[in-house]
């Protein structure tokens, strides 16, 4: 029987082990926590070739819901191809590389999923369950059956995969059901003990770390944590992408999808630059200093959306409207825009590299009749927003191949 850690792989599993970027290295200290999240590595694999070999088998074969069996033959062939010299007996090192990337790519794929704003609306708590091991760490066992808020920052560190060979799972739930099942509901984490290990201390790079009591250093992350901020693109300040220089010119033969009414309520005006950061990120179900939330627009491309799209790298923040309460208004535009569109962008001189971007556009008539025509431009190198004078200026920016039109009523 096929090595699963829980269902079959899904789509935000696969995603997870996808995105990583295979990584040489000497020790396991070269790369560590939440670095784990953005780079494939194989403790002692210093050469790129020889990870990517073990990077694209444990992908193939977690994949195909392949064995262990399965994997050991790929890890005999890589190892005699590239002459690799590795610590530990083969069966040993084999379980270790498979089970481990297996179970935190699963654990990674259900936090992506539990990270729908909708599924959190129903299910807001998180259940702790331990793996029920022969032989526990009594910090594992004594968290069974806990029940904390998802956003807690308790769920930052004791989320699993919280050690070696740990199995524990973590359970989206609501009140009801945990009241139901017989579980007591609290509303805040309990308190970390936390203390400092050094690890690494016989290899070429050591280091001192700051873990909770109970979880292996190296654990002590929420799996995928450190994959979604990196994600997130960077303010651009000013929308672009409005030339197709070099490309034909491709615009809507019909009008935008008549006015709708607008569901944001604005904050106020006069707060710090933070309040409007939180307005537009608990439209997403995220929060400053959590974790990236993994949103699908109308046609499921996932976005990141974290802190960082308003980061200056300065540890300031960086809007992309100067009325700063309007910024609400550019969440509801990804949420429920009236076209998303798709462009490439060649740069004033069509000489540097294209880039792909896509292009949101809403319609809204807001609180007192005003309308709201709302603009964002979304790609990897970064994201901008305005609000647009009026339906003349809409017009300019669609152009591309578009995407999505959102149905109008009869």
């Amino acid at each position: 029987m096929a090595v699963r850690y829980g269902n079959l792989p899904f789509r935000e599993q696969l995603d997870y082990l996808r995105e990583q970027v295979a990584m040489p290295t000497r020790t396991w200290t070269d790369v560590y926590g939440a670095e784990h999240d953005q780079a494939f590595m194989v403790a002692g694999a210093s050469r790129h070739a020889l990870v990517e070999d073990f990077q694209r088998s444990i992908q193939k074969r977690i994949a195909e819901g392949g064995t262990i069996a399965d994997f050991r033959r790929d890890f005999d062939d890589i190892v005699q191809r590239h002459g690799w010299s590795y610590r530990g007996s083969r069966g040993w090192r084999s379980r270790l590389i498979f089970e481990t990337n297996l179970m935190q790519s699963y654990h990674a794929g259900r936090e992506a999923q539990m990270a729908d704003p909708e599924l959190r609306r129903l299910r807001p708590y998180g259940l702790y369950r331990h793996g029920g091991s022969d032989d526990p760490r009594p910090e594992h066992l004594a968290n069974d059956g806990k029940v904390v808020p998802l956003d807690d920052p308790w769920w930052d560190t004791w989320t699993p995969k919280n050690g070696w060979g740990c199995s524990c799972k973590k359970y989206m739930i609501s009140r009801e059901q945990a009241e139901r099942e017989g579980y007591t509901v609290q509303e805040r984490g309990p308190e970390i003990d936390w203390q400092e290990r050094t690890i690494g201390e016989n290899g070429p790079s050591p280091r001192t770390v700051r873990v909770p009591k109970g979880i292996d250093p190296g654990f002590e992350h929420r799996p995928g944590s450190g994959r979604g901020n990196a994600l997130s693109p960077s303010p651009l300040g000013e929308p672009v992408g409005r030339a197709t220089r070099g490309l034909p010119e491709r615009r809507a033969g019909d009008s935008m999808p008549d006015y709708r009414a607008g569901e944001t309520a604005l904050p106020e005006a006069g707060q710090d630059d933070e309040a409007y950061v939180d307005a537009f990120l608990r439209a997403f179900g995220a929060r400053r200093g959590g974790d990236a939330v993994r949103f699908e627009d109308a046609v499921g491309e996932p976005l990141a959306i974290s802190e960082a799209l308003f980061a200056d790298g300065r540890g300031g923040w960086r809007l992309p409207l100067e009325e700063g309460p309007q910024v609400t208004l550019l969440a509801e535009a990804l949420r429920a825009p009236d076209e998303i569109w798709s462009l490439l962008d060649l740069g004033d001189d069509g000489e540097q590299r294209p880039r792909l971007r896509r292009r949101y556009l809403a319609r809204l008539v807001l609180a007192g009749g005003e309308e709201g025509l709302m603009l964002v431009e979304w790609g990897r190198d970064g994201w901008s927003g305005q609000r647009l004078r009026d339906l003349d200026e809409l017009e300019v920016w669609r152009q591309g191949v578009r995407l999505y039109r959102r149905e109008e009523e009869d």
